[in-house]
């Protein structure tokens, strides 16, 4: 499999309110994100108290490459599992057509809308009739609440419990062809490493979702489990 961008570089903070973050102690350091490290990073970042972590460069979904938009989508991944506020900004796709391509959708922000919501978002085409970045952020931070798409594992299963369109789905996965390949997509890889069945069985539903040459897995691993009273 090709390998993915460099890693992403994190500032850390132990308290959220930006007024606190010159309190001595609250600044938690840098650290650098990547690979199979992220899950096993991020346990230890909230273990040791860590609430906010913040994203110095745009997650771009325009570059036709899509390793380094991967790479960041991971990381915030985690962090939204684990409760860690996220400060980053994103770019997303232009709306329009491109060789009989569409290159946005009014409702294309969706499909990530269980992250953390982005503090800046930028539309490749902000005139376009789908909505500017700005609108776009301001429907994403109303909609977002913990657990809104998550997965929890089980003895030869996977549950996906997904809230981003608004209307609660419940999939479970229990084929184990299929398990190994979303422990390869927790990561990231390359579209060419992904059969074609698989991209158009979870392609649509949105539990996997296209970066340039990349796919990934969207859903985060629930560990504690909500109780219904307190999501939608």
């Amino acid at each position: 499999m090709s390998p993915l961008a460099a890693p992403v570089a994190l500032a850390l903070w132990r308290e959220r309110d930006p007024a606190a973050r010159d309190i001595p102690g609250v600044y938690a350091g840098t650290l650098d994100l990547l690979g199979d490290q992220v899950e096993g990073a991020v346990a230890d970042l909230a273990a040791h108290h860590v609430q906010c972590a913040r994203l110095p460069r745009t997650v771009d979904l325009t570059d036709r490459d899509g390793a380094a938009a991967v790479t960041a989508l991971v990381a915030v991944r985690e962090l939204t599992a684990f409760g860690i506020a996220v400060e980053w900004t994103l770019r997303l796709p232009g709306t329009g057509v491109v060789a009989g391509i569409s290159t946005g959708a009014p409702a294309d922000w969706q499909t990530l809308s269980h992250l953390h919501p982005p503090t800046t978002l930028f539309r490749g085409d902000s005139s376009g009739s789908f909505g500017s970045g700005r609108d776009i952020a301001v429907q994403w931070r109303d909609s977002f609440h913990a657990a809104k798409c998550g997965y929890r594992r089980g003895p030869g299963f996977i549950e996906i419990r997904d809230r981003r369109s608004g209307s609660f789905k419940r999939l479970v996965i229990r084929t184990h062809q299929h398990d190994q390949l979303i422990q390869a997509l927790l990561r990231g890889v390359p579209e060419t490493d992904v059969p074609s069945s698989v991209v158009a069985r979870y392609l649509p539903p949105g539990l996997i979702h296209r970066a340039g040459r990349f796919l990934w897995w969207t859903p985060y691993r629930i560990r504690r489990w909500p109780l219904s009273t307190t999501i939608p």
